[in-house]
């Protein structure tokens, strides 16, 4: 055979690998991204579908990199898990998170019939801490081009740049000047967290009296007078003494579209002569070395270990202070409350706190905690543990809520929800 024939069957043999290699570049052109490996002869490794508004299905990136997720109770917030590490989205949110930094996609994460879609970018910003590989985008050619092992990490922002951002989080999505601009409304349904119960008592005082079972009853009085004054609905998040968790909490709150969160407690200290009143609302840190030492029992209490510097704990309030566009009406709720206590009980004033407590977070509505007084002081224990005494709290606390109420019928106060 001489050497042209042999060139032409070469040639031959060539053809239809090309022309296949054409159609599946084509292919994976026309409907989506193409994944090819880094290495010399850029293996082929498969290719994601785009769907029209240009975002990407996460079950077919988490398919074709073999990551795991987890979807948490309320069904908005998502862990993914690979190789090398694990990242948060929200639905609604552009913010990709982990290990305390974040990154900012390009558009919000959304719902795509069952699961989520993410932005094309998530590729580039999300996967190498995922998987441990580079990635490189080539956008003219829709070309993702994946990296050796090790050679990916999460690049993202240190923690302190997120409030920065979190005024903006929702840019990419239109909003409609009757839900930007709602009609004043007031509350509709409250949600009251008796502290503590079950397994975890929270505080005792020197005769017994538990905080678990003072704070329910202060609940359950303060529960009447919504219903019966204000006619609003009132949901207790426990009825009686059996624990509930922190997750669970919150969504009883979420899952019933609550207009206001507010949990119940009873503090303590070491000397007994300590009392007062004092209420609290969520923050990502506190300047307040006493809040932030208060901050770590309480959640300790309620099951969470480690402090508010906890690397898991520090994830999950920045998430919530990116989301959540409720911390100026937890202020002016919590103001209320804590006046309204302080007034009716002619208690001592320990003021209005700001600390980072695992019983708030999540919570997609305006929260407060309200420490209704110290039931290791025993004077005042002995108070709390008259009826008539507790009577005296749910008017206090009473009082308040509907002074916040008017104030959102009449505009003063901007509604949580629109």
């Amino acid at each position: 055979m001489n050497r042209t024939l042999i060139r032409k069957a070469g040639i031959l043999a060539i053809i239809p690998i090309l022309v296949f290699l054409g159609a599946f570049l084509a292919s994976a052109e026309a409907s989506g991204v193409l994944i090819r490996n880094g290495n010399p002869g850029g293996k082929i490794l498969g290719s994601l579908d785009l769907q029209p508004s240009g975002m990407i299905d996460l079950a077919s990136i988490m398919d074709l990199f073999k990551l795991r997720a987890s979807m948490d109770l309320m069904g908005d917030r998502m862990d993914v898990v690979g190789q090398s590490g694990s990242c948060r989205l929200l639905a609604g949110s552009p913010l990709v998170l982990s290990r305390g930094l974040f990154a900012l996609l390009s558009a919000p994460v959304r719902f795509s019939g069952a699961g989520l879609s993410v932005p094309l970018d998530f590729l580039t910003k999300g996967l190498p801490g995922l998987t441990g590989r580079f990635m490189e985008m080539d956008a003219a050619n829709s070309i993702l081009t994946v990296g050796n092992p090790g050679t990916g990490v999460f690049s993202g922002e240190k923690a302190e740049g997120l409030t920065r951002l979190a005024s903006f989080i929702q840019r990419d999505q239109y909003v409609p000047e009757k839900i930007l601009n709602p009609a004043p409304k007031g509350l509709s349904v409250v949600v009251l967290d008796p502290g503590h119960g079950g397994r975890s008592i929270g505080a005792k005082g020197s005769s017994g009296t538990t905080e678990k079972a003072l704070v329910l009853s202060v609940a359950e009085k303060l529960r009447r007078r919504l219903e019966e004054s204000l006619g609003i609905k009132v949901i207790l998040t426990r009825t009686a003494d059996y624990f509930v968790g922190l997750k669970e909490r919150t969504a009883i709150a979420n899952n019933n579209n609550a207009d206001l969160f507010i949990s119940i407690h009873a503090n303590a200290a070491f000397r007994r002569e300590v009392d007062g009143i004092e209420t609290y609302y969520l923050s990502l840190g506190s300047g307040d070395a006493r809040a932030m030492e208060y901050a770590r029992v309480e959640n300790e209490a309620l099951g969470l270990k480690g402090g508010p510097e906890d690397e898991a704990l520090l994830e999950a309030i920045l998430w919530d202070m990116a989301q959540t566009s409720f911390i100026s009406q937890s202020r002016d709720a919590a103001a209320l409350i804590q006046e309204s206590l302080v007034a009716g009980l002619k208690g001592n004033d320990r003021g209005v706190r700001q600390a980072p407590l695992a019983v708030l977070m999540g919570a997609r509505m305006p929260a407060v905690l309200a420490e209704i007084g110290f039931i290791s002081n025993p004077e005042q224990e002995i108070k709390l543990n008259r009826e008539s005494y507790q009577e005296e709290v749910a008017r206090a606390l009473y009082n308040a809520i509907e002074q916040y109420h008017r104030g959102l019928l009449r505009g003063e106060i901007q509604g949580g929800r629109p």
